[in-house]
Formats: structure tokens, sequence, C-alpha cells
């Protein structure tokens, strides 16, 4: 297994700008073709799933907030600001034994069902189709559809 160093990372340890100048020099050498655009892409790629794996490992969060906790609720360090707090803050509702909010919640989940199908009912309509609505006839249009066109990167 191989030794992980701070010198391994120190690429990453920029400030703002140097991030900057260092993406636009990416991005001037794939325009210069002197950089093949996918292999950069595979790299990016490969890149975000090292940060994913990282941030989402319980051991990483424990060391880095143990570490932290050692230099107080809000510190500077290495040309940037820490804090340490609480992110992400969720509530259960459910155990509450309010029945005026569980009955919303039952509405809003048969709502968002009802919801859920009439989209459904909508991307198969012909444009033009005529329905009868409260007693009043309804031109009605597909959805519009839009996207953009992006590569997918499955990493082996």
């Amino acid at each position: 297994m191989r030794i992980v160093t701070t010198t391994d990372l120190s690429l990453f340890e920029t400030t703002k700008a140097q991030r900057q100048d260092f993406a636009q020099s990416v991005i001037n050498s794939l325009k210069e073709g002197l950089t093949d655009p996918l292999k950069v892409h595979l790299q990016i790629k490969c890149l975000e799933d090292i940060v994913k794996q990282l941030t989402t490992h319980p051991e990483y969060k424990d060391l880095t907030l143990e570490e932290a906790n050692k230099h107080g609720k809000s510190f500077e360090l290495h040309n940037a600001k820490f804090e340490i707090k609480e992110a992400g803050v969720k509530y259960d509702y459910s155990n509450c034994g309010d029945p005026v909010y569980n009955e919303l919640a039952q509405k809003m989940v048969e709502l968002e069902k009802e919801i859920k199908d009439r989209q459904a009912f909508l991307k198969a309509v012909k444009p033009g189709t005529e329905i009868l609505v409260e007693d009043e006839v309804v031109i009605l249009y597909p959805p519009v559809k839009t996207s953009t066109t992006s590569i997918t990167v499955n990493l082996k």
C-alpha cells in the first residue's frame, strides 16, 4: 500500500485565483489541441470519485473533526477558514403525535401521487388534445422537454 503524503495533495492547496488560473490553463490547452479532452474528462471524473470516497468515509469525517476540534469552533489554517458547525439538520415529525400534521402529511403524499400521475398523462398527450374540465373544453399540449447533452463515464 502506498503512503500518501501532503506533497501528493499539495496541488490542491491553492488560492482561489490559482485554482481559476489552473482551470483556465486546462481549457486553453484543450482549445489549442495540446491535450486530449476525453482523457481530461476521465481524470476529472476520477478526481470527483476520490473526493466522494474520502468525504463520505466515516473515518475520514471522524479524523478531520477530531483534528479541527483541537483548534476550536472557528479558526484559520493553511490559507483557509475552518468552522465546526451543525449541517444537514433534519427533523422527524412522525413521532410528534400531532393529528393535524399527520393528516396534512397524508394529503401531501396523495397530492404528490396525483401530480406524478397527471404529469405522466400530460407527457403522453398529443398536441391540441381537447378535454373537458369542469364544463369547459380545454386544449392540452405536451410539456416542453429540455435537456443537455453530456458524456457519462463509468469508472472501472
